[in-house]
């Protein structure tokens, strides 16, 4: 198995110009950059008969049997985006994101060199706890996105297949229906099931924030764009004027 310092699992959608559009202004943006690692993949996660032509190597493109763009979709495309991962590569971390996120990738690469690979990590920022079978759980919010290593994607491993119609039951019975699409919460909920030796590790500031890179919608005015790792909710011209700052103060290594 082809074997990568960081892959980039990113849930998608290619049939809703919206989304198509933001998977091509990653690609024209911080997807470029990931062109300077040598040990970099991109994977985008689509729905079954969803077909893009691509001639860039660090970039993949992967169609899921039976994956519509339904309601649940994105839970479904992070799940087995996770287990054809762990199928086909070997990989020292995982981010975890969609596709209106702006990865600081040289800031993201110097983050993780901080920890141990061998580890069993769950990384990330801007998080909440969340109430299930009468146990609080601190989940990472998918927006920015979290990190996960590989130890910890071999722990996930043995639910992936199956984990959306046992999750349904967990939010059910838990009386929080609400949660079932959140997969950024059954993500957490599974890796810190009693048998899990999952170590949570958390930024406690803002670079990995649910807001763009201005701060909106919920920290306007308090962000620090040179500390921003990873934001969210990022329109088209964001994507452009964030690369641009980025650019103009060489990627604030």
């Amino acid at each position: 198995m082809t074997t990568y310092d960081l892959i980039i699992c990113i849930y998608a959608c290619n049939t809703i110009p919206k989304y198509t559009d933001q998977i091509n202004k990653i690609n024209e943006t911080w997807g470029k950059k990931c062109e300077e690692y040598k040990n970099i993949k991109i994977l985008y996660f689509l729905g079954e008969q969803q077909v893009i032509d691509n001639t860039d190597t660090h970039i993949s493109y992967i169609n899921l049997p039976n994956i519509t763009n339904d309601y649940l979709s994105a839970s479904y495309k992070q799940f087995l985006g996770l287990k054809y991962i762990y199928d086909n590569y070997t990989t020292k971390y995982i981010i975890c994101c969609g596709t209106d996120t702006y990865l600081n990738i040289p800031k993201l690469i110097n983050y993780i060199k901080k920890f141990n690979p061998d580890d069993n990590l769950y990384i990330g920022g801007h998080g909440c706890n969340r109430v299930l079978n009468n146990k609080n759980y601190y989940f990472h919010s998918g927006g920015p996105g979290f990190i996960i290593t590989y130890p910890c994607l071999k722990q996930l491993y043995p639910f992936l297949e199956g984990i959306m119609k046992d999750w349904i039951n967990v939010c059910i019975n838990s009386n929080e229906i609400n949660l079932i699409p959140a997969c950024d919460v059954a993500i957490s909920y599974y890796l810190q099931l009693d048998n899990k030796d999952t170590k949570i590790i958390k930024t406690n500031d803002l670079s990995f924030t649910f807001c763009n890179y201005k701060g909106y919608p919920c920290h306007i005015n308090q962000i620090d764009i040179t500390k921003i790792i990873s934001c969210h909710l990022m329109s088209l011209d964001d994507f452009d004027e964030f690369t641009q700052i980025l650019i103009d103060n060489n990627y604030f290594i």
